[in-house]
């Protein structure tokens, strides 16, 4: 994904789509949390189809040494009703 720099510093946005039925959990992870904001870090999409879009801020430029994940697990009912994103 990319960073777009403005006056505040640096936005990306990455959108998220499900293709499974069954409900999926995500959690956005990086090596540098003190220097980067995510929104939101955890969530569920419940169903297949579902998005929702992450964003990524940061005051100070992006550097190679810079690294992202996006953990996934599969999810039951109960699991995903606390973090549904479309709630």
């Amino acid at each position: 994904f990319q960073f777009v720099e403005s006056q505040t510093g640096y936005t990306s946005r990455l959108r998220l789509t499900s293709l499974q039925q069954q409900a999926v959990g995500f959690k956005f992870k990086t090596n540098a949390p003190h220097k980067f904001l995510v929104k939101p870090v955890v969530c569920a999409l419940t169903k297949k189809g579902t998005t929702v879009d992450v964003i990524v801020k940061s005051t100070s430029p992006i550097t190679d040494a810079d690294r992202f994940l996006i953990q996934t697990v599969a999810l039951d009912a109960n699991e995903a009703e606390g973090l549904d994103s479309t709630k």
